[in-house]
């Protein structure tokens, strides 16, 4: 169950072991493990027996850009207010002369 070649995921950086999606051949490789299994287990920050495996390292964070995003439709929806309007106004003046 790789993760490798989303497009909006980082590039990994093996030589710094900055892991960014789960490529299994990649970390593998990196790593000289032959015998790899195909999935993974993400547990949580409680503390293990011999301290491994570490738990709590995947991160998942959503972008909060809720206000940027009504801010973008708000002033869209009013520069197409103003473009109608304008629109009107030159068709009547149209008409009249």
């Amino acid at each position: 169950m790789s993760e490798s070649g989303r497009g909006f995921l980082r590039s990994n950086n093996p030589s710094a072991n900055n892991w960014y999606s789960r490529d299994i051949a990649a970390i593998a490789e990196k790593r000289d493990l032959s015998d790899t299994a195909h999935y993974f287990i993400d547990a949580d920050a409680t503390p293990n027996p011999g301290r491994y495996p570490v738990g709590g390292l995947t991160k998942v964070r959503f972008h909060n850009n809720h206000l940027v995003y009504a801010i973008t439709w708000f002033a869209l929806s009013l520069m197409s207010l103003v473009a109608g309007l304008f629109l009107i106004r030159e068709e009547r003046r149209a008409r009249r002369g």
